[in-house]
């Protein structure tokens, strides 16, 4: 019954939307992978840079703890009670005598500050100052004599405080000669009983800076501020400018609206002491951006993958589509009775090469089944034939045959009597009834066949059997080894050799298979010879020749036992062949139930 068109369109309809449905979910999975590997992908970068960040920021912590805690190296000799510098700087707050009118004096000033300006390589310059005196000192780390302190120095007004504590004052220009350099300071008091005075050491921002530019950054927005109180001490953008800074007080971090409401990252803290803060900010939307530099391409890729993996679906779609349909016709004429139709083998797709050898092979031995069963069924209506010719009137030949035998007997002729009788019971072999006898009645029967070429040749020929007890009640087809014993007769025999033998052997392979075998020591045959006669065992039998040779012999093993069963000829290792024969172990019982079983299920 043929398909309706409508059918046929449903049926593709159905396989659209199918096609549809896994193509929507494959690109659902990718997106979702997509997205996830965006979004790892982003906090991972966003990690890295905060993490960079914060690095920064602790070494611009502890760079200005370092700082603060070796000003006390430097400040500590005021409090040593036994010391030059000690003694020095006692003089100097304690007394009102000018360092500049005694030369010794002088250059004990000069020699004290400079022990104390060595002990920290940051520290740039060392000043003193003294309400009591006009002129104060400052003493600069690239060497030459004390001078005075200028009268428009940038700390003279925070260092005249009152105050004992120890401060941090911001940013400022000093003049060295004809050169400025930027320092911040760090300022001390002295002792209450040496007067009213202060220590002033200016320090350089060069490690803060080397901190700053050895974290290279990617975002241009980004920069570090230390300050302490309203003053600044340093800033990495260089530009110092308070108004368009953005200073948190310290403990501060997260995002912040600064100035034009601009969002920023912001990270503050109290360092060194509870007056300076060092901070950092940064665009968040550079941030932003910056974090997110790999999702356009993982999305672009994403989707350059799922087009080129629907357009290879496609494709390899369209060719499978193409393969399938040659088998697919290719069955359609087997189906119609073409048998010789054979499918094409050369498929690109793994497995379809495979799937048409099978059809192939399949429709090969179903070929030769119904050629071979054509065959059988003529081979039948010439056995049947050659049966009623052979069955023509057997009394007439057992009572001749009877007859000679008597008539020997008579006139003393007892070998030629004993020979009619074995050439009349295998003669009522040939023509029995059976088609499977047990395996006995066969040997008996090679045995009768046996003493007629025995009575020919004699003692030239020894005759041997070795059986394993267990397949004697097997039972084997009828006259299996009669075109054994004639073919070794007729092709092995040694007529001039007085060494002759042939040997019947049985046992068994395996609980469902045995092996007989009939081995000669005759003329044998070379290994190219019995490639070839094994070919051709496994040849049809022509109608005219051949009706009990070894290849009618395998073809009716097979026919019966199965095709895994036969006949297989090998050469000795010394002279002659051996026959092997693998059978079923079947006894006359189970052949007697099955042909019953059978003429039953026909009746029925």
């Amino acid at each position: 019954m043929m398909n309706r068109p409508s059918d046929k369109n449903t049926a593709r309809v159905s396989q659209n939307k199918t096609f549809l449905s896994l193509t929507a979910l494959y690109l659902l999975l990718l997106m979702l992978i997509a997205v996830i590997a965006c979004f790892f992908a982003y906090r991972q970068r966003r990690e890295e840079l905060f993490s960079q960040m914060d690095l920064t920021y602790m070494q611009m912590q502890q760079d200005y703890q370092d700082t603060l805690d070796n000003f006390w190296q430097i400040y500590m000799p005021i409090y040593e009670n036994k010391g030059t510098i000690h003694d020095v700087l006692q003089a100097y707050f304690t007394t009102d005598v000018d360092p500049a009118s005694e030369p010794f004096a002088k250059l004990d000033l000069k020699d004290a500050l400079q022990q104390m300006i060595i002990r920290d390589s940051q520290a740039q310059w060392i000043a003193l100052y003294s309400d009591t005196r006009d002129i104060n000192y400052i003493l600069f780390n690239t060497g030459g004599s004390i001078r005075e302190l200028p009268a428009d120095f940038p700390y003279l007004d925070n260092i005249r405080l009152d105050s004992s504590l120890m401060e941090v004052y911001g940013m400022e220009p000093i003049v060295n000669d004809s050169n400025t350099i930027q320092s911040y300071a760090i300022c001390g008091g002295i002792p209450s009983t040496w007067g009213r005075g202060k220590i002033l050491v200016g320090y350089s921002t060069s490690s803060l800076e080397q901190i700053c530019k050895s974290s290279i950054s990617p975002l241009e927005s980004l920069s570090y501020q230390l300050r302490t109180g309203d003053e600044l001490i340093y800033d990495s953008s260089g530009s110092y400018d308070k108004a368009r800074l953005y200073l948190p007080d310290g403990g501060q971090e997260g995002i912040r609206t600064g100035e034009g409401g601009r969002k920023l990252y912001v990270r503050s803290g109290v360092c060194g002491n509870r007056f300076s803060v060092i901070s950092y900010n940064a665009s968040w939307q550079e941030i932003f951006l910056y974090s997110h530099k790999f999702t356009l391409p993982i999305l672009l890729i994403v989707l350059l993958f799922a087009g080129l993996s629907i357009i290879l679906y496609l494709i390899m779609l369209q060719m499978i589509t193409k393969e399938v349909n040659v088998i697919r016709e290719g069955l359609n004429d087997i189906g119609e009775n073409h048998l010789d139709r054979q499918i094409p083998t050369g498929f690109k797709q793994s497995g379809l090469s495979e799937i048409a050898e099978s059809i192939n092979h399949m429709t090969v031995r179903l070929s030769d089944n119904i050629n071979r069963a054509y065959y059988y069924e003529l081979k039948q209506k010439e056995a049947e034939l050659s049966e009623l010719q052979a069955k023509f009137n057997p009394h007439f030949l057992y009572n001749s045959l009877e007859m000679l035998c008597s008539r020997c007997y008579q006139s003393g002729d007892t070998k030629t009597a004993e020979l009619i009788t074995q050439l009349s019971a295998i003669f009522r072999g040939f023509i029995g009834s059976k088609t499977f006898i047990p395996l006995q009645d066969e040997l008996a029967f090679s045995k009768r066949y046996l003493a007629l070429f025995g009575a020919r040749y004699g003692n030239r020929v020894k005759v041997r059997y070795n059986f394993e007890k267990g397949i004697l009640r097997c039972g084997i087809i009828r006259n299996v080894f009669q075109p054994l014993i004639e073919n070794y007769f007729v092709h092995g025999f040694e007529v001039s050799e007085e060494d002759n033998y042939i040997l019947f052997s049985g046992r068994s392979l395996d609980e469902k298979t045995m092996l007989i075998t009939v081995e000669d020591n005759g003329c044998g045959m070379e290994e190219d010879e019995l490639e070839e006669l094994n070919a051709r065992l496994h040849e049809p039998i022509q109608l005219d020749t051949e009706s009990y040779g070894l290849k009618n012999l395998h073809q009716r093993l097979r026919l019966f036992y199965g095709e895994d069963c036969g006949l297989n000829i090998v050469k000795n290792s010394g002279r002659g062949i051996t026959i092997r024969m693998t059978l079923l172990k079947l006894t006359c019982e189970d052949i007697e139930k099955e042909t019953a079983k059978h003429a039953a299920g026909t009746h029925l």
